[in-house]
């Protein structure tokens, strides 16, 4: 039987107008433990790049307020995000110390 997920750390991010990576906004350090990222975009929408190219408001993939998103250790570094209107999206979630397959339940 697989252990249960536990958390490690929680971030709120607020996507601004300039592309940023997940890991290194506002005041986020990341720990050893840190091995998936869940969480919801609320307030804007946003759009985000995973191959190491900046998002920009009319390139990359869009995320809906509401959207959960889930982040693999090895996306922390790649991805970035970026608001594609006026305001800031803000991400709130949780760091767990589990890959994300294992926390979505689709481990072995």
């Amino acid at each position: 039987m697989a252990r249960q997920p536990r958390v490690v750390s929680y971030a709120t991010i607020t996507i601004a107008g300039t592309s940023g990576t997940i890991i290194g906004l506002g005041s986020i350090t990341k720990t050893g433990a840190m091995k998936s990222f869940a969480g919801v975009l609320e307030t804007a929408q946003v759009r985000a790049r995973g191959d190491g190219t900046a998002a920009t408001a009319t390139e990359g993939v869009v995320i809906e307020i509401g959207s959960n998103v889930y982040l693999s250790e090895a996306e922390f570094e790649y991805m970035q995000f970026i608001r594609t209107g006026g305001t800031s999206g803000v991400l709130k979630g949780h760091f767990y110390d589990v890959e994300v397959d294992a926390l979505l339940g689709l481990g072995h």
